[in-house]
């Protein structure tokens, strides 16, 4: 009986090193880097009325360093594709009222606001049993005119470290993300327009403020 026993301990113990081998490296944790418009710190969004319709453009991925988002406990935090993760984000500009799409086009659009950004921020780091995370991007948005105006966003958000899990700081990068698209939707309604808005933003769980 005993071998059966053995047998399968050592079963267990070899799906849990698969397991653990199929997310670890010898650098670090490979975390996936998936948009998700749930983790957010407020809930209480404002919709607009879309006044054109906005076009995203695949976000360049300008962060001097590529491989990361920070480090827990089990090494470092290699991450995915985080242009994809943060075009995802930008899509759900619809949750406030937008119609919108992608594009690949960089040419002056026949209507609307084409959105081009570029991440330069995206990493978290950790105190005591709290998570934060700063997110910063560079905006370029283009009307039919052509480029109408270049701004600079930057959001964080923090969270508690519940579980102690490498997919928690992916949220708490969410949390981030979803601070700063309050901002984005509040200057389309002055973009599609054709007025220019502030150059940068700071976006927290609780305000936003413009500098």
């Amino acid at each position: 009986m005993n071998k059966y026993i053995f047998t399968a301990f050592g079963a267990l113990l070899f799906g849990i090193a698969s397991a653990v081998s199929a997310t670890t490296t010898d650098y670090g944790s490979k975390v996936d880097m998936k948009y998700d418009r749930s983790a957010r710190e407020n809930y209480a969004l404002q919709p607009y009325q879309s006044t054109c319709p906005v076009h995203i453009v695949l976000t360049e991925d300008a962060r001097q360093n590529k491989e990361t988002i920070g480090q827990s406990g089990s090494g470092a935090l290699l991450a995915g594709d985080i242009s994809r993760w943060v075009a995802d984000g930008l899509l759900a500009l619809k949750d406030y009222g937008y119609v919108v799409d992608e594009t690949r086009s960089l040419e002056p659009p026949a209507s609307g606001i084409t959105v081009k950004t570029s991440v330069t921020r995206a990493y978290t780091w950790h105190l005591s049993v709290k998570i934060f995370s700063m997110v910063a991007l560079k905006a370029q948005f283009i009307d039919r005119n052509g480029m109408l105006q270049e701004k600079y966003y930057r959001a964080h958000g923090d969270k508690s470290n519940m579980w102690g899990a490498d997919s928690e700081y992916v949220t708490t990068l969410n949390y981030g993300l979803n601070n700063l698209l309050p901002a984005v939707a509040r200057d389309l309604q002055s973009l599609c327009k054709g007025q220019k808005v502030e150059s940068y933003t700071y976006s927290g769980p609780e305000e936003v403020t413009k500098k």
